[in-house]
């Protein structure tokens, strides 16, 4: 038997049995792997750190995705950051007001390896025409004058703040975050476990905190991401997501997201609330 051993942290880890090894791949930037696994389905781990699974990603693609829109209530222009394993892209598609969408990802293997193996998915979203991917280090490309004022949604899909990761956890990422949002827009991130990352999302509620008019954080579980809740921030200038969504909504074809998951995401437990004041 042969197990994939993530090495997210020092103190902990989590053990995978790997029923068949799918691709390898060092690109410029990481160790990129996908394998199959009879709890997860395939999964796709990058310096290995779980990234995504087949099996349990619904959790995470989908509250990165329609809680902000359905708060946002007219989204049309959309910016990914990450997300090239296609499954925020696949969200994304179900709305058909959305006119334009960027997916702005450093690694191009992760791209080619997610076309080829992650169609479950993905659904093949990677290769319509509305998505538009532009290959690049996020860090500099939300620095460009030509998007000022510019997106009504930023999902930053980002990995840890280790490797390529970690200029997209810096005060200045968030100020230009902030300048390409337009007045009514709202820019959504991965913030980690907190049980085991809680400096992280201290750190970015109150980069938020100062940045932006509105901010906070909403929880998810993503079983393959060890230890509990996943948080999600969110910030905006004119948006306060916290808002309850009273109106029936229905977002078609998801597996975790709901009008009731939607509302009650933004209950904090205590322990949490503690480490964002």
């Amino acid at each position: 038997m042969h197990f994939f051993n993530e090495e997210l942290y020092t103190d902990y880890n989590q053990n995978l049995l790997i029923e068949s090894v799918i691709a390898k791949k060092k690109s410029k930037y990481q160790k990129i792997e996908i394998f199959n696994s009879k709890k997860f389905g395939k999964v796709l781990a990058l310096d290995k750190v779980i990234q995504i699974t087949e099996n349990d990603h619904h959790g995470y693609s989908e509250m990165l995705t329609h809680v902000p829109i359905i708060s946002h209530g007219n989204v049309k222009k959309v910016l990914i950051i990450g997300g090239g394993d296609g499954a925020i892209a696949h969200e994304l598609l179900k709305y058909s007001s959305i006119k334009k969408i960027i997916l702005c990802e450093i690694d191009e293997e992760v791209i080619k390896l997610s076309k080829k193996y992650l169609y479950n998915i993905n659904f093949g979203s990677l290769d319509n025409k509305k998505i538009n991917i532009v290959i690049n280090d996020a860090a500099k490309f939300v620095s460009k004058k030509e998007y000022k004022n510019y997106f009504d949604l930023i999902i930053v899909d980002r990995p840890d703040p280790i490797g390529p990761g970690k200029k997209l956890f810096q005060k200045i990422f968030y100020k230009n975050i902030k300048n390409i949002t337009n007045k009514n827009g709202i820019a959504v991130f991965q913030n980690g476990v907190p049980f085991f990352q809680k400096s992280e999302l201290k750190k970015t509620s109150k980069n938020l905190k100062n940045i932006f008019l509105f901010s906070g954080v909403y929880l998810t579980v993503v079983p393959s991401y060890a230890g509990g809740y996943i948080s999600l921030t969110w910030a905006s200038n004119k948006t306060n997501m916290k808002k309850i969504i009273k109106n029936n909504i229905n977002v078609p074809d998801t597996k975790y997201y709901s009008q009731h998951i939607h509302n009650s995401s933004f209950k904090l437990p205590k322990w949490i609330e503690k480490i964002i004041k």
